[in-house]
């Protein structure tokens, strides 16, 4: 069965909840990517699966200019909003596929896919895609979520979605995802990257009050919100109930941080 979150309509359900819930959060994992690829100001840039600009729009205060690319219409309006809240001029969005870029071979100073690519039914695909508009000898960023077991944010949300959905089994490392760093490695190789580096970082969230926390995971969340755009709304509020009582049930000391990690790929396009 197809994952659905490799199709367009749960992004654009979530866009705007996303850019005001989980963009900062995730912010902190493109700056961690930026400083690992150290762009100059002179290069142009393309972030694939570009989102609200959780990359493009920092990343745009040190390089020339940055084509963010996503496949939702939504995700880019909210990108359009963000460039004009920031000021920022030198960014250009395009809805596009990033399995099948618009671009000539050797256009691109550095790349970038922040929890995007990892996501692509064809990822191998994806990777060749973004190899082939890379100039030789400059380097891509690619990120994707470690397995559930490494992050206590992951384990505490899974844990509260399977009191509400008992028929959601145990979260498993998918060995064929960027869950997998040999994959992750193994699909990097095969799409023609070489020195490779797969660096874990992790970022922390402060949860304060147990509703708030659920609400913003729930709103900033594609998984959840597609969830609930497939059910009655006396349904989806019986499961937010139980959720939520699961969580006030394990807060039991608050605030409380929460961490999630990440695999963040860099590699090189070959001279």
């Amino acid at each position: 069965m197809s994952n659905p979150l490799s199709t367009v309509p749960p992004w654009s359900l979530v866009a705007e909840g996303y850019t005001k819930s989980t963009k900062q959060f995730l912010e902190a994992y493109s700056l961690k990517a930026m400083d690992l690829l150290g762009l100059k100001s002179e290069c142009v840039v393309l972030d694939i699966a570009a989102g609200p600009g959780t990359l493009a729009i920092p990343l745009s205060k040190s390089v020339k200019e940055i084509y963010a690319i996503d496949f939702s219409d939504a995700m880019i309006e909210q990108l359009k909003k963000g460039m004009k809240e920031a000021n920022v001029q030198n960014i250009v969005p395009l809805v596009m596929d990033g399995q099948k870029l618009e671009f000539p071979e050797n256009r691109f100073d550095g790349a970038f896919s922040m929890f995007g690519l990892m996501f692509f039914p064809d990822k191998l695909q994806g990777l060749k895609e973004m190899y082939r508009v890379l100039k030789p000898g400059k380097k891509a960023a690619v990120s994707g979520w470690a397995p559930v077991a490494n992050s206590s944010l992951m384990q505490f949300l899974f844990s509260a979605l399977r009191q509400a959905n008992p028929e959601i089994p145990e979260p498993q490392t998918n060995v064929s995802s960027f869950e997998n760093p040999e994959f992750f490695l193994e699909q990097l190789e095969a799409a023609g990257f070489r020195e490779i580096e797969i660096h874990p970082f992790s970022n922390s969230l402060e949860v304060k009050g147990a509703e708030e926390f659920l609400d913003s995971m729930i709103e900033g969340g594609a998984p959840l919100q597609w969830m609930k755009s497939k059910m009655e709304e006396t349904i989806w509020n019986e499961k937010r109930r139980i959720m939520l009582e699961h969580i006030q049930a394990q807060l039991t000391q608050l605030p409380i941080s929460l961490s999630s990690e990440a695999y963040i790929a860099v590699a090189k396009k070959p001279n």
